[in-house]
């Protein structure tokens, strides 16, 4: 099985370099469509679909950001090349972990906001099924999302996750979670993930919640001898079923700060999980 080396000396000056980059791309990107006036991230649930979708696939093109970063690292910094970076000979386990566990995690989230009334689930779409919703659309945006978010997981899984990793696992996953939030800082700034909240408290629960997202990431990365080929996948079906299990659309009484797949009830089903992996299960944190 071709694996790339999980842990790679821990280099200040590569992290640095690497973040820079990566922060570089993204932002550039991001600050010529925001500033240009030619779209308006901040309210796409007000588009039609099709100018929703375009904005979208539009922001999706930053993604490639840390992708960038870490080629140039790659190539001309840390110099270990692109051989075998990609990780797509694993075992058929965990590519259905990979898509399996994120929506079996969101059904029982939107499960729980549903029984406690946090967010009441209701169906009122007229135009397919649930099932045909939950199998098909989501299942078809997660695979395209996944596509994209190769863009972001080659840099943070790929490359900045090993150099983290030489600080232990709980550390270093704690830096890349860091890292890997505030990236999203502009799009927070505009509102795109929670429309209509205060960025100064938006700021902070998203970063909490990337932290927190962070440690399954670690642990998938680990698991899987570090395919970001896999991660690439688990990331894009936790987008997908994440945001359609809580959306407005599906969640119409719901608060996005609460019952929202980046709000307070997603943070707290996270915490548990690392509680029980670290103090009940035993994991080693190194």
């Amino acid at each position: 099985m071709q694996s790339q080396t999980l842990i790679v000396p821990f280099k200040r000056r590569e992290i640095v370099i690497f973040t820079a980059l990566a922060y570089a791309f993204s932002w550039a990107w991001w600050g010529a469509l925001i500033f240009s006036g030619t779209q308006t991230f901040s309210n796409l649930s007000q588009m039609s679909a099709n100018e929703a979708q375009s904005a979208q696939m539009m922001i999706a093109i930053g993604d490639f950001g840390p992708l960038l970063a870490a080629l140039i690292m790659r190539l001309f910094v840390s110099r270990e090349g692109l051989r075998g970076s990609m990780g797509w000979k694993r075992p058929f386990k965990w590519y259905l972990a990979s898509f399996l566990t994120p929506i079996l995690f969101f059904v029982i989230l939107a499960v729980f906001n549903h029984l406690t009334g946090l967010g009441r689930f209701a169906w009122t779409r007229t135009d397919m099924p649930f099932g045909a919703y939950l199998g098909i659309e989501l299942l078809i945006g997660a695979i395209i999302i996944s596509i994209f978010i190769i863009g972001e997981e080659y840099g943070w899984r790929g490359y900045l996750l090993p150099r983290a990793l030489a600080l232990g696992e709980i550390k270093g996953t704690i830096l890349v979670g860091v890292i890997w939030a505030f990236w999203h800082l502009p799009l927070l700034l505009i509102g795109l993930n929670y429309p209509g909240q205060s960025p100064l408290i938006t700021i902070p629960l998203f970063t909490l919640v990337v932290i927190a997202l962070s440690f399954p990431f670690t642990w998938f990365y680990k698991a899987t001898a570090g395919s970001i080929a896999l991660a690439s996948l688990f990331h894009g079906f936790i987008n997908s079923y994440g945001d359609g299990l809580t959306a407005p659309e599906v969640v119409p009484t719901g608060n996005s700060l609460v019952t929202g797949s980046a709000g307070v009830v997603m943070l707290a089903f996270l915490l548990i999980l690392i509680f029980l992996v670290y103090r009940v299960f035993k994991r080693a944190t190194i």
